[in-house]
């Protein structure tokens, strides 16, 4: 059998690459804490014998707890589809082509979470973290593709996905 010469021309790889990337969880991290306190709870119902209320109970903290929202792209089909992973088994979600897309960004973003208690004190709580969005073909943000938590790791995610896509970058105009 004969070697392959090497040309020196670069070739690409045709590689099929599906890409899965939790997003966010809807119900917010306050309400995802209120979550596993009624799932003890509900299993201490259970525990005393009250099972339809115990059941009820453990079945809605588990949607609140395991379900989330994420991003799915099938790089060789150029599909992509955001979805919801209903307590952490049921994925729904329609399939978009790539196509509707020109680009890929990266934006910061800060969101604040405020809970009160009885005596009416507040707690709040401030996370930056950096997402990549699609860029639909208006210029603007579509919706993200990948959360970090560095804007290191947000850079090299954002080079990967343009190279994966096949995407040029668009910078965030201020």
């Amino acid at each position: 059998m004969k070697k392959p010469e090497n040309t020196g021309e670069l070739v690409p790889f045709k590689k099929k690459l599906k890409i899965d990337n939790k997003i966010e969880k809807p119900f917010g991290r306050t309400a995802v804490f209120a979550g596993v306190i009624f799932f003890i709870t509900g299993g201490g119902i259970l525990i005393a014998g009250f099972v339809i209320l115990g059941v009820i109970t453990v079945l809605i903290s588990a949607l609140v707890i395991f379900t989330f929202s994420g991003v799915e792209i099938d790089t060789e089909k150029r599909q992509i589809r955001q979805y919801n992973k209903w307590v952490g088994l049921v994925k729904t979600g329609k399939w978009k082509s790539l196509d509707f897309y020109i680009g890929v960004t990266l934006i910061p973003i800060t969101t604040w979470e405020s809970m009160a208690s009885w005596s009416n004190r507040t707690t709040s709580n401030k996370t930056t973290d950096f997402r990549i969005f699609l860029v639909s073909k208006n210029k603007k943000p579509a919706f993200a593709i990948k959360k970090c938590n560095t804007l290191h790791e947000a850079k090299n995610c954002l080079d990967e996905f343009s190279i994966w896509l096949k995407f040029p970058v668009f910078s965030v105009k201020k």
